[in-house]
This record gives C-alpha cells, sequence and structure tokens, in this order.
C-alpha cells in the first residue's frame, strides 16, 4: 500500500519524581518505536534555574508507546519534474543539471502566538535557509507544487491555501504544533514526528511532509541560545528523515544517471548496511578501513529505529545516530547520505566537523572498545572532556552503544554555558560563554591533593605547525604551554592538567570553524562566521 516515513523525537524522565534535569531527547522513526536514549541534563531554559547537581549522563530507558498513532503513510504525487533523464544525459550532466532546493514552510498549524512566533521568525527560517544552501535537487518541480483539485485534505489536514494555486517550491513542510504534553506525562513524551506525506509519482523524492511539534518539550527557548542550538539540532534531525534518511525510503535511491538503485542495502549479522556512492568512499577514506562495507547502521531498537540511524558504536557524536546527545555533529557522512539518494548534491562546507575515529582502522569499529587502544573510548564512571572537546561529561554507555563507554556530554559542564561556572571546580581559573573561545581540558587540579579527575574550560592559542605545533593554555592569569602530550603543573595548586597532543587538538577540537556553515546567512572567515546584515550568533542562526 502505502509507504510510511516517519519520524518520532522521544524524551523520557530520569525518575518520574524528577523530570527537571533531561539533557536530551532519543528518538524513534515512526511506526515503530525508538527505545530512547536520555541523556540527564536539559538546557537551562531561561525561566528556570540551572540544573542541580551533576546528575548521570545516560539515565534508564523508557519506551513510549505510539504504535497506534493513526499516520498516514506517503502517496505517490504526480508534477513535472525532469525525471526519467534522457538517455543521452551523462552522469555530469545530471550533476550540472542540479538546482536550488526551494522549501516552501507553512506555519498555519502553529499555535499559540508566541510558539508560531518563534517558529515563523527563528527556528523555521534557520532551518531552511540551512537546507536551501546545503542542499541542491537533481529533480526540481517545474511550475507550481500544488494540490490535485480532488483533494479534500493534506497530511491529515484542512489543504492550506497556498496549495491550491500551487508554489514555487521542490518541497512543502507543513508545521504543527497540536500536542502540549509535558515531560512528565508518561503517555506523551515525544518531541516531534516527521513524516512525508507525498513523493514525487517519478523520481520518488519527498515532496509534502508535515512535522508535529511537542511544544511542551520542544519548547520556544526565550533569550536562551544553548536551547535554541539544541532545537536546531533537533530539527535538522528530524527534516533529514523526512527527506531520504530512513529505512523505507532506501529502495527508491537513485544512481548518479537517475537509475533505481539495487544491491545498495545488505545485512550484516543483525544490522543493516547502506552502500553507496560517495558514502562508503567517504567512510572508508575516513576511518582508514578499505574493507569496510558501508555504513552500518543502527541495529537496536524497533524497526523504525534499527536501519534509519547511523550505529551508535560507529558515530557515538553523529546527529543522525539514535537519540539527541548534546553536542553531536551534522556531519559530511549525513549530507552522504542524502547524495547517495540521488535526489540531491550537497555542499559538504556545510557539514559539521567530525573526529571520531579518524584514521583508527577497522579495529575501531569492529574491535574492543577499549581506551587501552583508543582515547575515544574511557572506563570507569570518571569525568572528563567528551570527544568533541566543548564541555565535560562522564564516561557511560547507553542502549544503542553496544557496551562502548565515551564521555556523555553534560550541560553543566559545557564551556559554552555561562551557568557551568556555577559547577566548576576552581571557577576563578576557568573561563564560560558562547563566545569565550575556550575549551574542555581534563585533568585533577585542585587546592588539595588526591582529587578526582575533573574537566575544565581554559582559553586556548594554537601556534606553530607540524611537530612544532603548541597549545598555550590560560589558566587564570597566567599561561602555560603545551608543547606534547601529558602532565601539566599549574603554579599554586595541587594535581595536574592533561596536554593533549598539540597536533592532535589543533586540527580537531582547537580548530577555528564555522557552525554548519554559517545556515547559508553568512561567511565564514579564518573559521568564524560573518554573519549577513539581519542575522547574529556565532552560528548566524539568531
Amino acid at each position: 500500500m502505502k509507504n510510511l516515513i516517519t519520524t518520532l523525537l522521544l524524551i523520557f524522565l530520569l525518575t518520574f519524581s524528577s523530570f527537571a534535569q533531561i539533557q536530551g531527547e532519543g528518538h524513534p522513526d515512526f511506526a515503530d518505536q525508538d527505545e530512547i536514549d536520555s541523556d540527564p541534563n536539559d538546557f537551562i531554559h531561561p525561566n528556570e534555574g540551572p540544573l542541580e547537581g551533576e546528575g548521570h549522563e545516560i539515565g534508564d530507558h523508557s519506551k513510549c508507546t505510539h504504535d497506534s498513532l493513526n499516520i498516514p503513510e506517503p502517496e505517490l504525487l504526480h508534477v513535472d519534474e525532469p525525471y526519467p533523464p534522457t538517455e543521452s544525459e551523462s552522469e555530469g550532466r545530471v550533476l550540472a543539471s542540479a538546482s536550488t532546493f526551494r522549501i516552501y514552510p507553512y506555519y498555519g498549524f502553529l499555535a499559540p502566538a508566541y510558539y508560531k512566533t518563534y517558529f515563523q521568525n527563528r527556528l523555521g527560517p534557520a532551518i531552511v535557509s540551512y537546507f536551501e544552501h546545503a542542499l541542491k535537487v537533481k529533480y526540481p518541480v517545474s511550475g507550481k507544487l500544488k494540490s490535485p483539485s480532488s483533494f479534500k485534505t493534506i497530511c491529515g489536514k484542512t489543504i492550506p491555501s497556498v496549495l491550491k494555486p500551487g508554489v514555487s517550491a521542490d518541497f512543502f513542510l507543513m508545521f504543527d504544533s497540536q500536542y502540549d504534553q509535558p515531560a512528565s506525562s508518561t503517555a506523551s513524551t515525544w518531541v516531534a514526528e516527521t513524516y512525508s506525506c507525498y513523493l514525487a509519482a517519478g523520481s520518488k523524492r519527498p515532496l509534502i511532509g508535515k512535522s508535529v511539534l511537542n511544544r511542551a518539550v520542544l519548547k520556544d527557548p526565550g533569550t536562551n541560545v544553548l536551547l535554541h542550538e539544541k532545537n536546531i539540532y533537533m530539527m535538522l534531525h528530524e527534516i533529514t528523515h523526512a527527506l531520504g534518511f530512513s529505512s523505507s525510503l532506501y529502495k527508491y535511491f537513485l544512481d548518479a544517471n537517475g537509475k533505481v538503485r539495487s544491491g545498495h542495502v545488505s545485512k550484516v549479522g543483525s544490522a543493516t548496511v547502506l552502500n553507496v556512492s560517495p558514502l562508503t568512499t567517504r567512510l572508508r577514506s575516513y576511518f582508514g578501513c578499505s574493507s569496510l562495507k558501508g555504513a552500518y547502521m543502527e541495529n537496536s531498537g524497533s524497526s523504525a529505529t534499527a536501519g534509519s540511524h547511523f550505529e551508535r558504536r560507529h558515530y557515538p557524536y553523529e546527529a543522525m545516530t539514535s537519540g539527541l546527545i548534546y553536542q553531536q555533529a551534522y556531519s559530511q557522512f549525513t549530507l552522504a547520505v542524502l547524495e547517495g539518494s540521488g535526489w540531491y548534491v550537497p555542499n559538504y562546507s556545510y557539514a559539521d566537523p567530525y573526529w571520531l575515529g579518524q584514521g583508527n582502522g577497522c579495529n575501531f569499529l569492529f574491535g574492543t572498545c577499549s581506551p587501552t587502544y583508543f582515547d575515544e573510548w574511557c572506563s570507569g564512571s570518571s569525568r572528563g572532556c567528551t570527544p568533541m572537546g566543548r564541555g565535560g561529561g562522564s564516561c557511560s554507555s547507553d542502549i544503542r552503544s553496544d557496551g562502548c563507554r565515551f564521555v556523555h556530554s553534560n550541560v553543566n559542564y559545557d564551556c559554552e554555558n555561562p551557568s557551568a561556572k556555577s559547577y566548576a571546580r576552581l571557577p576563578s581559573l576557568q573561563t564560560f560563554g558562547r563566545t569565550a573561545n575556550s575549551k574542555c581540558f581534563s585533568g585533577t587540579l585542585s587546592t588539595s591533593s588526591g582529587a578526582s579527575k575533573s574537566s575544565f574550560c581554559f582559553k586556548y592559542t594554537c601556534s606553530g605547525s607540524g611537530a612544532n605545533t603548541k597549545v598555550l593554555v590560560t589558566i587564570g592569569s597566567k599561561s602555560y604551554t603545551c608543547s606534547r602530550k601529558g602532565s601539566l603543573s599549574v603554579s599554586g595548586y595541587k594535581g595536574y592538567i592533561d596536554c593533549p597532543n598539540p597536533q592532535l587538538f589543533c586540527s580537531t577540537v582547537g580548530a577555528k570553524t564555522c557552525p554548519r556553515g554559517c545556515m547559508g546567512r553568512g561567511s565564514c572567515v579564518n573559521g568564524k562566521c560573518v554573519c549577513n546584515k539581519g542575522y547574529s550568533g556565532k552560528d548566524c542562526a539568531a
């Protein structure tokens, strides 16, 4: 019959008696639920106080049972599009014909007014700008995208009036905030469900979608920039599923010449492996694993979770793994999946930098996940720096990581969170803030001996190149030089600070980068976003 493409983002409570400390939301794709991965501390809402205590990075896992929701599966819609390509078209000509991706966001179903204002003026435009700049579409709609006169509803809603005459767009996305179920409700703890209602009859590319939002969980952030950033990643994740990153759509993927792919989806044990160009080529080069069969997808959870997300064991901090882990990256691999669909041509400069496991070989993916072999993994439950280096957290595994332990982020130790100073050891030595230019350094620094390992946010500067690369770390009013990996003593204090490998640090965590290519709203100059008029923030998302 029809094929469902849908996504659910779920949140659940650490305990039913204490639900104020939620760090991240897990998300299942629709139809079969995802048992979510919870990270305990949410971003501090502008109307809420700071989160108390360290919490734990991964909480108990709950299931949200939405299998009974009656969401329509996508139908085929006949539109004018340059598909199929003519026999005379070569691969190069198909690529050259890619057009600007036009998205028409519809906010008419959003309420109340303050929430509609947030989506219509802030979140929605930022997301649309990102995708319109990061992607070109190979089979654009010619003329107008409109609803047939015989239609009474679209995506279960009254047909938006603009769809009757039609809009100049390649993808029409409706936002709907009909749900308002607080995170304390055990009956409804999901954040959003996003799905495509209609695919192009020819290319099978998604044309019309709907994102149903739980406004009690996906909140209006007010002036909280970090909460707005979290909302951006949640919606990037959701809409990416609707655009093609879904196991129910893999069978429609096209090759570079517009022919339906075959043999690109396989099973290795319990895992679905997606082998499409250029994704597999990029993965083999990135990991240094020439025998890699493709991208291993999540092998646990419901049928909607498994197969429709990257395997957490392989990509711990990638935004398209199942469940939102704070500080995730929307990487080149996600854009490569969309390119592999045959419907889009990405601009990879809009990908977030990602370096976990880079160059570590096949053993990082399939061998023992031990810190003895790879620094990305950890043991025990000690405090340390996240692999992304933006802040601290605690070592833990989760229900998607196949027992592998890595440092899960905690917003209370985020170097970009000004309120994190309240939870810092030796706060007077540290620097916090969105534009503070500080990164996480681990160590035992303290006023007394025998202190446990912790995380610290220090300003830094990279200098030199190659083997002469150095990291100048500002600790309080003094500066110290890390010329090699090892322990650094600080005058007047007990313990030490861990100096990172300078070359590795300065090319990854410490490199100056422009988040998500400045969202298509500015230019990246020397690793800093110079925003176009009317936009602001380190990512031009405001």
